[in-house]
């Protein structure tokens, strides 16, 4: 029963559906969020941001489990869990894709042919 948000204000922002409460503000990048999401079950959230960078939030403590960052550090326009939470797929302005796993933090595999800049993807 959350909602989880980010903003060019930098943060990420956990919400009761309910009550319609903002119960966490995480200090999440140094550039606007460009997009966040859950994993299946809610205990993880992930965010990506111009900063090149995507973080690994625990939903339950607002913690941040691991940061992921390419080498060439391009802005994140777009990232999403696997339907396992074991990789995640980033969508980046220098118009790649990059599967991560999460658990080792490295870059499995990076996509390129895209010639416009990824706004959105989808894994299933």
């Amino acid at each position: 029963n959350l909602i989880v948000s980010g903003s060019f204000d930098e943060t990420v922002r956990i919400w009761d559906v309910k009550t319609g409460k903002c119960l966490r503000v995480l200090p999440a990048h140094s550039d606007p969020v460009t997009a966040v999401q859950f994993n299946r079950d809610g205990t993880l959230i992930v965010s990506c941001s111009f900063d090149g960078l995507c973080r690994i939030w625990d939903t339950a403590t607002g913690q941040c489990l691991k940061s992921l960052i390419d080498d060439d550090n391009p802005p994140v326009s777009f990232v999403t869990f696997s339907p396992n939470s074991k990789f995640i797929l980033a969508g980046s302005l220098d118009n790649k894709l990059r599967l991560w796993n999460y658990t080792t933090g490295k870059c499995l595999k990076t996509y390129a042919g895209h010639v416009n800049q990824k706004f959105c993807i989808f894994a299933t």
